[in-house]
């Protein structure tokens, strides 16, 4: 897709706003009829409404951890991606290189995912079945609300949610008004390149109370600012390399053909491509001088793209009302995940390696690269060095490209019914929910020169050393892999009111849930061709129960107990090489048990809300990847059970009708609580007691903002501060105890990112200016080599300084 200038940002802003030009008459009739917001300087903190419990609820009567963040709060934080929600909300963390989530220290990159992603109803984490099965995640814009739910969610929300939910809610057809919203940015990254966006939405009433519209379209740039160079030469081939393109478009019509009746089809695309990822080789780079080089050969592109069409229908019966959501989310991803010629060239240095165990054959019945060893090269320099290769005589540039390529294809059903009255004494909800999800991963490692090196390394041709000639298509290996999901769930949930203040909850969904799959490897690093086939059959039961005291109008005390699962699987069998490994053909699923304590309040006449919670969660059976050196490949397991305990904290405080200070604080304490054994006697254990999951203990965002009129417009300066703590204690792969531990890895340190935004608005736009990682904050995040012998370091940082311009205009 050709790119257009910088100045496409702010020119397409004036150009939305021109097309809108024919609706304002009845748009400024509309906007005059809207009720107005509290916002800062109104007297009051606004009042959020959610659907966490899949009604429309005001935030601080739910009797649960929730952050919320309206369209309108996400433009005056910043807010661009789930990495800036992650950055104000206590308790959660976020990976960019594989879009996993952590909530309260609940993650894992094996098996199903961990946290529920949600747009509107439908679910849409990715199993994995492979490298590089990473979530896709939503673009910020032309949203009504992102709700983050902390804690199990296995009740109303099913499997996959057993550490939180991340619910993305897309604004809705009105049949009565309409509206505008546009959105431009343009703005520049100290020693990168530009980034710019410009995005419309539209909607409102094709026929009055029948018919409604809503569509809207965005696109964006985010320039890049880490540098490719030539590993050979050093030169830099491709400035600013790891830039990101990405549009949206979304339409729906509502329809209410009788009263009580409405039906809303919708859709929704996306197209998400990173020309290269945001890891840089230390070293090449120099930080200090904001420097930062890649000289990965292959380009760690992602390009991905989703369709998710949908079908609400809506029947309020009066005392009842009928809900059913359909829906089906197509994805297609193809990534380069990790990189095939640092990988192949970390795992030849192993078969070279004079220290291996002559005695050792891992190709039973003929000779191999690595019991060849022994007749060839001894002690031979690393293959990879700190700063690039070291293939002296070997006359041609090496590289091997490793694509992986997912799909999705999701279909659901649910139907739900619930009361209406939200005042009766007896509030309650039930439905029934159907999912099929056909997932593929086909990993691939493409390298056509392997018999060139393999003469190189080992003087040997390949059937001799690999037993294996190359794929046709020039592999080395290959690994497909096709898995269904399939699950029918019930589900109820009420709530009783003893007395006005008072209320128990309870609630339970029961599945029935089936994961097949079957699989196919070939290729020399394979050892030749194998496949198999597996399947999982289980009944979770996920029940929660929950009280709540109103002490007051504005102050709430709730008690709830919780239970979350995801669903269990089989592996693909292990080549030969690996050697006789037992018990890996499946592994079960895991559950997290949540104790939760918390509380609402409102003080001075609403200018003050906190919302604060204690928690303790048991993780048992835990689904995780089990790495196996002797032959470079994965397989998932339970292996332990760990708890996590902490607290969270959020409060908004209007301390003037110009002043306001918002913040939260989050605490995670997340540990494995048993050692759990290797698969051999000999080897150390996989994990020890004590040992820590993969977690910022501290998680700290604190925000001021002054509003106040200049020359009768009104505007506003804000200063946010986010902090993540560093891990002091040893995670597995830390601790010298394990067979993981790799002395060359170091926990992620602190990180504190300071930005500022100042804006003012004039006849309903908002212009803003803003600077973020206003210090120029540079940690080394994500330290990571290819394997613990391996020299050759990569590792990712922060965003350099960014100032720009935004423009916002709402109707």
């Amino acid at each position: 897709m050709a790119r257009l200038p910088v100045a496409f940002g702010l020119v397409s802003a004036a150009a939305l706003l021109a097309l809108s030009a024919p609706l304002a008459p009845a748009l400024a009739q509309a906007a005059a009829q809207q009720p107005a917001t509290t916002a800062p300087g109104g007297g009051q903190i606004e009042e959020v409404v959610v659907t966490a419990t899949r009604r429309a609820e005001v935030l601080s009567k739910v009797p649960e951890s929730i952050s919320a963040y309206t369209t309108e709060k996400m433009d005056t934080l910043g807010i661009k991606s789930f990495a800036d929600v992650a950055r104000f909300t206590p308790g959660v963390t976020f990976d960019e290189d594989d879009n996993s989530i952590s909530i309260r220290g609940i993650n894992s990159n094996a098996g199903s995912g961990t946290t529920g992603i949600y747009i509107d109803d439908t679910p849409i984490q990715i199993r994995a079945l492979g490298f590089g099965s990473d979530n896709t995640l939503p673009a910020i814009f032309d949203l009504d609300r992102v709700e983050v739910l902390r804690g199990p969610q296995g009740t109303l929300f099913g499997a996959g949610s057993e550490g939180g939910t991340v619910r993305y809610i897309t604004p809705q057809p009105s049949l009565t008004d309409y509206s505008v919203y546009a959105k431009s940015e343009v703005s520049s990254t100290q020693g990168g390149d530009p980034s710019y966006e410009a995005g419309v939405a539209v909607g409102g009433p094709i026929i009055d109370d029948k018919l409604g519209f809503r569509i809207s379209a965005w696109d964006r740039r985010d320039g890049g600012w880490i540098d490719e160079a030539d590993v050979n030469t050093g030169q830099i081939t491709d400035k600013n390399t790891n830039y990101v393109d990405t549009y949206v478009l979304r339409g729906a019509l509502t329809w209410a053909p009788t009263s009580g009746l409405t039906i809303t089809p919708s859709v929704y695309y996306q197209n998400r491509d990173r020309n290269n990822a945001d890891q840089y080789w230390v070293g090449l780079s120099d930080p200090g001088q904001g420097n930062y080089v890649t000289a990965t050969p292959e380009r760690m592109g992602d390009r991905d793209h989703f369709v998710l069409p949908a079908l609400k229908v809506d029947y309020d019966l009066g005392s009842v009302e009928l809900i059913s959501n359909t829906s089906y989310f197509d994805r297609r991803e193809i990534v380069n995940d990790y990189s095939g010629t640092l990988y192949n060239l970390s795992y030849f240095q192993q078969l070279v390696d004079s220290k291996q165990d002559p005695n050792y054959n891992p190709c039973p019945g003929g000779l191999c690269a690595e019991y060849a060893l022994i007749h060839g090269k001894q002690n031979r320099p690393p293959l990879l060095t700190a700063t690039g290769f070291d293939l002296p005589g070997y006359g041609q540039d090496y590289i091997s490209n490793a694509p992986i390529t997912n799909r999705q294809r999701n279909f659901t059903q649910e139907f739900r019914v619930q009361s209406t009255d939200s005042d009766a004494r007896l509030t309650w909800i039930a439905g029934v929910f159907y999912s099929l999800n056909a997932q593929d991963s086909i990993e691939e490692i493409n390298d056509p020169q392997l018999p060139a090196l393999t003469q190189y390394l080992w003087g040997e041709d390949m059937m001799t050393a690999w037993g294996e000639n190359l794929l046709p298509n020039g592999d080395d290996y290959i690994n497909d892999t096709t898995g269904h999901d399939r699950q029918i769930a019930g589900f109820v949930n009420a709530t009783f009111a003893i007395t006005p203040e008072l209320k128990i909850q309870g609630g339970v969904r029961v599945a029935q849930t089936h994961f097949d799959f079957r699989n196919f490897a070939d290729g020399p690093q394979n050892f030749g061709f194998s496949s198999g086939s597996g399947s999982k059959n289980e009944t979770p039961v996920t029940p929660m129960a929950g009280i709540t005291y109103q002490v007051t109008p504005d102050d709430m005390l709730y008690a709830t107990y919780s239970k979350g699962y995801r669903i269990g699987g089989a592996n693909a069998p292990l080549p030969p090489s690996c050697g006789n490994i037992p018990n890996t053909d499946s592994y079960d699923s895991d559950t997290v048990t949540s104790y939760e304590a918390g509380s609402k309040d409102k003080f001075f006449d609403n200018r003050l809300q906190v919302s604060a919670s204690v928690y303790y969660l048991n993780w048992n059976n835990i689904q995780q990847t089990n790495y196996i050196p002797r032959c470079g490949i994965q397989y998932t397991a339970n292996l332990g059970k760990a708890t996590s305990k902490g607290f969270d904290f959020q409060g908004d405080w209007l301390i003037t009708d110009d002043l306001e200070l918002d913040g939260s604080v989050g605490y995670t304490d997340a540990r494995y609580t048993a050692t759990e054994a290797s698969t051999k006697k000999s080897m150390k254990p996989l994990v020890v007691d004590g040992d820590t999951l993969p977690v910022s203990p501290w998680t700290v965002a604190i925000g001021l903002q002054y509003s106040h009129d200049v020359m009768s417009l009104p505007s506003y300066i804000r200063i946010d501060y986010e902090f993540n703590g560093r891990n002091s204690s040893l995670t597995p792969e830390q601790d010298p105890r394990t067979t993981s531990y790799d002395q060359g890895l170091v926990a992620d340190p602190p990180t504190n990112l300071f930005s500022v935004r100042a804006g003012t608005t004039v006849k309903q736009i908002n212009l803003a200016l803003f600077m973020d990682n206003v210090f120029n904050s540079q940690p080394v995040l994500d330290l990571n080599h290819q394997d613990l012998h391996t020299l050759l370091y990569e590792a990712s940082t922060e965003r350099p300084r960014t100032f720009g311009l935004t423009a916002t205009y709402r109707y």
